[in-house]
């Protein structure tokens, strides 16, 4: 099984301002000053040049190639023109951070209304909706620290999943070694996930968590862990999902460990798979701290990682009274057709399935296209929102991942093959 010749031919299906756009943005990204200085070009054009100039820009460039507005109309907009091409649209929350200074809770409660508001356009954006949660937009960052911190203490400190889930359900929290104020905000952060997750599943919308920085991930995973106790008791696919970071050198011991937990207490369990996006602020934390970092130490060895996760995990889909999901989410071509492959060989359904690819919205077309033709479930994580918001987290994010863009020269070819060939059509 293999993709053969079909990802160049697949963006035939781009529009030409399309190809344009993607080219010229995915050339301007390959360079490190400007993703590394994206932010501060990006708050500086906005103090000289009018907002409608500016968003206009924006729209032309990389706001148009990354992401897409609030609005429903919008959002319809993108999901048609993905699911014209046999892809489906993930939409995802730029939110992050702890927010203005002293808005405090305030400021979680207005992400907990901007959850829900993606909820809602998730769900009117066709089939199978799904999308991205950071559980930090509900959750302060610094608790998720000290959480993070008492669970690697003998016992965990009193805390685990079904001890969360049960403060989901209204029990008021009370753990040893949390303040008063830290445990009425960690009341109110899991109360407001899962006032999310409720709602997403009534809407039949798959949540899919994000990974952060490892440091983190603990809480972060003990808090998803305990959303799946509350909303993945029923059905065969989970609602709520965790992503493993395939770059920490730990992801495939948690990754066994949160399945065999979920299937001790008999919950679905959903693993998004990744390479990880915080390359440099894990080395740099861990440099600052005199410590070892948590990543592997090159591509190959991260790539070996995410290959040993994806061949544990494969096999244990088509087991009688499974109840196990995988999304994807690479844009490395290898390990796009090892999957593939192995599906074949297992018998797993490329659609309908418990499998399913994802990339994001902008990059990657040429796999997405090719993958989506030949009937594979597919998804674009798209973010949402307006250009002030949603263009600083998309800079962020282009710095973090600057290895991925500098390094998809592939891609780049291909568009510039596509673009050559309409030009040139008699040859």
């Amino acid at each position: 099984m293999g993709l053969g010749g079909s990802p160049g031919r697949a963006l035939r299906a781009l529009g030409g301002w399309e190809l344009v756009r993607a080219l010229l943005v995915l050339r301007l990204c390959a360079h490190p000053w400007l993703v590394d200085n994206a932010e501060t070009l990006l708050r500086g054009s906005r103090r000289v040049l009018p907002l409608p100039l500016w968003r206009g820009l924006l729209a032309l460039s990389l706001f148009g190639q990354f992401a897409v507005g609030r609005g429903q109309r919008a959002v319809r907009g993108v999901a048609e023109r993905l699911r014209g091409r046999g892809l489906r649209p993930m939409l995802a929350l730029p939110l992050e951070g702890e927010g203005p200074e002293g808005e405090g809770e305030s400021w979680f409660e207005a992400n907990r209304g901007a959850a829900l508001q993606c909820v809602g356009l998730a769900a009117g954006a066709g089939p199978e909706p799904a999308m991205q949660l950071k559980v930090t937009a509900l959750l302060s960052h610094r608790l998720c620290e000290k959480l993070s911190q008492r669970l690697a203490e003998p016992g965990g400190a009193g805390l685990s999943p079904d001890k969360m889930a049960a403060v989901m359900g209204g029990q008021i929290p009370n753990f040893p070694g949390l303040s008063p104020p830290e445990n009425r905000h960690l009341g109110g952060a899991l109360r407001r996930l899962d006032d999310v997750i409720k709602a997403a599943v009534a809407g039949g919308v798959r949540v899919l968590v994000d990974a952060e920085l490892s440091h983190l991930n603990p809480a972060l995973t003990c808090v998803t862990l305990g959303l799946m106790w509350r909303h993945n008791r029923q059905g065969a696919l989970p609602w709520v999902w965790n992503t493993y970071q395939a770059y920490l050198q730990d992801a495939e011991g948690r990754l066994r460990a949160d399945s065999a937990l979920c299937a001790e207490v008999g919950v679905a369990f959903g693993a998004k798979l990744v390479r990880g996006a915080y390359l440099e602020h894990e080395r740099a934390r861990a440099a600052a701290g005199g410590r070892q970092p948590p990543t592997w130490g090159s591509p190959e060895l991260t790539s070996a990682s995410f290959r040993r996760c994806l061949d544990w995990l494969l096999p244990l889909l088509p087991l009688p009274r499974s109840r196990l999901g995988v999304v994807v989410a690479t844009h490395n071509e290898a390990s796009v057709l090892h999957t593939a492959r192995r599906m074949e060989e297992l018998s797993l359904p490329r659609s309908g399935g418990p499998v399913c690819f994802a990339q994001l919205l902008g990059m990657g077309d040429h796999i997405s296209l090719a993958l989506g033709e030949l009937g594979f479930q597919v998804y674009k994580s798209v973010p949402v929102g307006p250009p002030e918001v949603t263009v600083p987290y998309l800079a962020r994010r282009a710095a973090e991942n600057r290895g991925a863009l500098g390094g998809a020269r592939r891609e780049r070819e291909l568009l510039g093959a596509e673009l050559r060939r309409r030009l040139r059509p008699w040859q």
